[in-house]
């Protein structure tokens, strides 16, 4: 796939509308990436691109300001230990998981058919981080020593903000940063 431009993104972006969701993309300007996700997180930088976001909060919301982080936890070296490396396949299917209802495909009614109109949305969110210089991590998982398919239920995290239960994934190139994040706010 090519690199999707403003539009396609936008259009993309509307499968976390029904989600308690983020997701940003800022510059890499440092080795050591978790720099770049702290900068982003702390709206330090913006999209170098301008394409529009997907965050949850509205401005002024005293629950995501810059000196508080939430709902995530400063973006610190123990981020690297809590996430694990997954192949594009594995990061494609996340995305779609992670934008339904419950983190779980198998709990969405209309998942069959909904499937084909997602992954085309995901793999255009993917296609800003093209191969080979791109890394995918994640803090969730669905059983032990699992091959990472994301249409099985999402059985655990390692959350990383101030909820019980977050899921998501880091896009990690040469160039660019993209979070991508749901989070359980019960």
């Amino acid at each position: 796939m090519t690199a999707p431009d403003a539009a396609a993104w936008a259009d993309a972006l509307i499968m976390y509308e029904r989600r308690y969701s983020i997701v940003v993309v800022g510059p890499r300007r440092h080795e050591d990436w978790v720099l770049d996700a702290d900068a982003l997180l702390r709206k330090e930088t913006t999209d170098p691109r301008s394409w529009k976001s997907r965050e949850f909060y509205e401005e002024g919301d005293e629950e995501w300001s810059p000196d508080r982080l939430v709902p995530f936890l400063p973006a610190d070296e123990g981020w690297r230990s809590r996430l694990r490396e997954i192949t594009r396949t594995s990061a494609e299917q996340l995305l779609v998981a992670i934008s339904t209802n419950w983190l779980d495909v198998t709990k969405e009614p209309d998942f069959e058919d909904r499937r084909p109109e997602l992954e085309e949305k995901a793999r255009v969110l993917l296609a800003r981080f093209p191969a080979p210089a791109v890394r995918f991590f994640t803090n969730g998982w669905y059983g032990v020593d699992d091959p990472l398919d994301f249409y099985h239920p999402i059985t655990g995290c390692d959350p990383f903000s101030e909820h019980d239960w977050d899921v998501g994934l880091l896009a990690v190139s040469e160039t660019e940063l993209g979070i991508f994040w749901s989070f359980d706010a019960t």
